[in-house]
Formats: structure tokens, sequence, C-alpha cells
């Protein structure tokens, strides 16, 4: 039994496909790991706390910068505190996370003259545009995603009315109050491209003014995508992301349909050499707050897991 962990080079370690033999494979998804709104993110986050450093200036992230522990807790060890309360910042320089916040927030931190460093990724700021237009134009909106998540927080301040509804359930568009008569469709991010499309149908059938946007970003999809081709052919699927990040659940989820031996870790001490006992080909992806380069690492570590199993 021959071990190819296609480790050697970063091109051949990283694909979608597994060799028909009988060899013991670790593929790695070709976009796993972290996308251009979480690299910008923590990019805009360290110039800020690296400005810093030089006045003694207080750094803050209002609420999680991306949702990767490793990320938060690299941070944190630098001093910049992640608070939920924007009364927590009186002074100094606050980070907008990558997930944006509610427009009165950054208004109240203007107002108190805190220095703001906005990481908000600029596929979230495109359906708080687009929220807004359509409470412009009067119209009834269908949010899909998760109520509590704080994208969706934001993106409903800035439509401004209680004209809305946010699901992920197609059976709720019968929840619409009945004298609406035109309703515009927007999506969080991260969430799945099918359940979208499910409730686009829904209410195209019920309504005839409907404004459409898909607001999925193209990692978001392409993640899903190469997630479910990876699931279908691995014996088993190691998914690597923060347990509080919506992208990469959605990436568990999709993957559990398609093979249910797929396990989400945030960190490598999780990984259980149980789970790779007799298998050949073991996939692994990661979601899109997770730097591609620990993903990588996971990869390595789960290659030397195997080796020690032969």
């Amino acid at each position: 039994m021959t071990l190819d962990t296609h480790l050697e080079n970063k091109e051949s370690r990283r694909s979608l496909e597994f060799t028909d033999d009988d060899s013991i494979e670790i593929t790695i998804a070709p976009n796993a790991g972290a996308c251009f709104g979480v690299v910008r993110a923590i990019k805009l986050g360290q110039q800020a706390v690296d400005k810093g450093k030089p006045h003694s200036t207080a750094v803050f992230s209002f609420g999680a910068i991306v949702h990767n522990p490793k990320t938060i807790s690299d941070f944190e060890k630098q001093g910049v505190k992640t608070v939920e309360d924007a009364d927590a910042v009186t002074s100094g320089t606050v980070i907008l996370r990558s997930h944006g916040v509610r427009k009165e927030i950054e208004k109240d931190f203007k107002s108190r003259g805190v220095q703001i460093v906005d990481a908000t990724c600029p596929l979230v700021k495109k359906p708080q545009k687009i929220a807004a237009s359509l409470a412009s134009r009067g119209y009834f909106l269908v949010l899909v995603g998760d109520a509590n998540h704080p994208e969706v927080k934001g993106v409903l301040s800035y439509f401004g009315t209680k004209n809305y509804l946010v699901t992920y359930k197609p059976e709720d568009i019968d929840n619409i109050p009945i004298e609406v008569t035109k309703v515009g469709i927007v999506a969080q991010t991260t969430i799945e491209v099918k359940v979208l499309n499910i409730i686009i149908e829904k209410c195209q059938k019920k309504y005839k003014d409907i404004a459409v946007y898909n607001t999925i970003c193209d990692a978001t999809s392409i993640r899903q995508e190469e997630a479910e081709v990876l699931a279908k052919k691995a014996d088993v699927l190691i998914v690597v992301g923060g347990k509080n990040s919506s992208n990469t659940n959605k990436l568990v989820k999709i993957c559990k349909q398609f093979q249910p031996e797929t396990y989400l870790i945030e960190e490598m001490v999780e990984l259980d050499p149980l789970w790779f006992q007799g298998k050949r080909k073991i996939g692994v992806t990661g979601g899109a707050s997770t730097p591609q380069d620990y993903v990588d690492s996971v990869g390595d570590r789960i290659a030397e897991i195997v080796s020690s199993l032969i």
C-alpha cells in the first residue's frame, strides 16, 4: 500500500480528483480556505494594529473580524479587543467586521470621533445597497438567510422598514401579508444556492412584480460546488473552519448529504485517527473564513496521522 499525500507541490495537492488505484490520497479542494473578503479584512485589521502600536492607540474589533477562532486569537495576542457592545468603544480605533454592522452602529462610532477601519466585505455591502433601494421603491423584502447572523442584521438596518421576512424555509412565503403585491429577494452572501432558488421559484408563482438579486458571493458558490464533488468521491471528508461560521456550516451540511463521514474541525488537535482507519480517499475543504495555509497544514497533519496507521 502506498501513501500518496499529494503534498510535494501545491499545484497537485489541491484537486477534485482521486486516482482509480488503491493508493491512499489526501486531496484538498482547489479553493478551500479564505476568500478575498476575509483576506482583505485580515490585512486591514493588521494595518490598524501596526498603525496603533507606535502611539499606544487602543484597537477594537466590533464583533469577530472574521468567523475563525485562530485569526481572532492572533489579533487578541496583539492587543485587539473584540467587543459586541458599541458603547464599549469610546476612543481609539475600531475595526468593523467583515460581515458588516448595523447602519446606526457605524453612525454612532463616527459621532463619537472613533477612528473607523471598515473591513466589511465589498460583497456584503452589495445587499445593503440593494435593500436600501428596495425600501425606497416600496418593495416587501424577502431576505434569504439566518436572522441571527450579523450580516443579515446589517442588511435589515439599511432596509429600514418592518416590511420584510427573513427565512430559509419556502413555506414561510405563505406568511407574507396578503396586501403585499411586490417582493424583492436578496440573499445572505453565504447561503446555499439551492435554498435561494427554491424560494425564488415559490415567489415567482405567487407574485407578478418580483425583483430578484442573487447576492450569494462567488467564493461561497465555488466552495459549495467543490465540496459536493469531493464528498461524492471521498471515503471521509474533513471541513476546516470556525464552528460559528455560516459558510463553513453550510459546507458541512452539503458534504453530509453525500458523505455521512464528514467532520468539522477548528483545530488540528480535533483530528481523530479513527476517522482515517481503513480510508483511502481523504478529502479536505475549508470555509471562506479559514486561512488557506491553515487548511494546507491540516492536510499535512492528516498525512502524518495516516502514515502512522500504515
